[in-house]
């Protein structure tokens, strides 16, 4: 029965993966958006999209990204500027789009590529509004671009790079699940700094309970911990890639080696192990 099943579930990988290699085809007449594109993957997917000879909207956050790229890349790619924390540019972004779009047209995709990070820091040096500022992009920015865009998708019976409720729409989503790469959104002068000033904010006898969380401590240990992190940024395009140009793209891609290999056998380990690893990594 053991072999049975490890035969069975080798020979589904297998013919998911020889399906996800069938290309949809006739990218010109495809037309994606794409979020976050002033720098890091967004950037390189945009490029790497005109490249194939897709229609390209590149949203942006500043005038200085936009014009970056629009300067490295065809006439195929538009550049935008989008604010994912701002339901009005969000709206407005999605009126621009409609009426660049052909008559009749919709979006083939949308990937919602834009995101921030921060420090790892104990919650008692957070306020509310710390909180508040990353889920503005990385959950809400999301699911509001979506929810905006959605419609013209559903033209195309498109497909959305991370959600998962339009299925029976015509609308295949993808999730593709990076690990640690060297892009923005990890820069190291930037998270020391904010360490910095949250450490310098909270008041002394919260402070003296974490002895161990100096500044000194983290920039040893951050530097440390991002000198392991891949600068392979293309995986991650390629990924972004397939979700977009397979017939059968898959619905989940874990990339990179660390979120492959090294978090799936965390998540395996007896729960106290496993935290007590985690607990070393910063």
């Amino acid at each position: 029965m053991f072999w049975t099943l490890v035969v069975l579930t080798l020979t589904y990988q297998l013919v998911c993966w020889a399906l996800s290699r069938l290309r949809v085809g006739d990218y010109s007449r495809k037309h994606v958006l794409i979020t976050g594109c002033d720098t890091g993957f967004g950037n390189l997917l945009a490029k790497r999209l005109d490249g194939l000879g897709f229609n390209v909207f590149a949203g942006c956050l500043t005038s200085a990204g936009a014009e970056k790229l629009q300067m490295t890349c065809s006439q195929r790619v538009t550049t935008l500027l989008l604010d994912v924390t701002n339901e009005k540019s969000i709206v407005a972004a999605r009126d621009f789009v409609d009426r660049k779009l052909p008559t009749g047209a919709g979006l083939w995709g949308v990937v919602n590529n834009a995101g921030i990070s921060g420090p790892p820091l104990p919650i008692e040096w957070l306020a509310r509004d710390d909180y508040v500022k990353y889920l503005n992009v990385n959950l809400f920015g999301m699911a509001d671009v979506t929810r905006v865009f959605l419609p013209l998708v559903r033209k195309e019976r498109g497909r959305v790079v991370n959600i998962r409720e339009v299925y029976r729409q015509g609308v295949k989503v993808c999730m593709v699940e990076p690990g640690m790469f060297k892009t923005e959104i990890i820069n190291v002068d930037r998270l020391i700094q904010e360490y910095k000033q949250h450490h310098d904010a909270v008041s002394p006898d919260i402070r003296d309970a974490y002895p161990q969380r100096t500044v000194e401590n983290f920039t040893k240990n951050f530097a440390r911990f991002t000198s392991t992190m891949s600068d392979k940024l293309y995986v991650v395009v390629d990924a972004y890639e397939l979700a977009l140009t397979s017939r059968f793209p898959p619905t989940r891609q874990i990339v990179g080696n660390d979120a492959r290999f090294f978090y799936r056998f965390l998540w395996n380990l007896p729960a106290p192990l496993c935290d007590w690893v985690l607990s070393r990594l910063i």
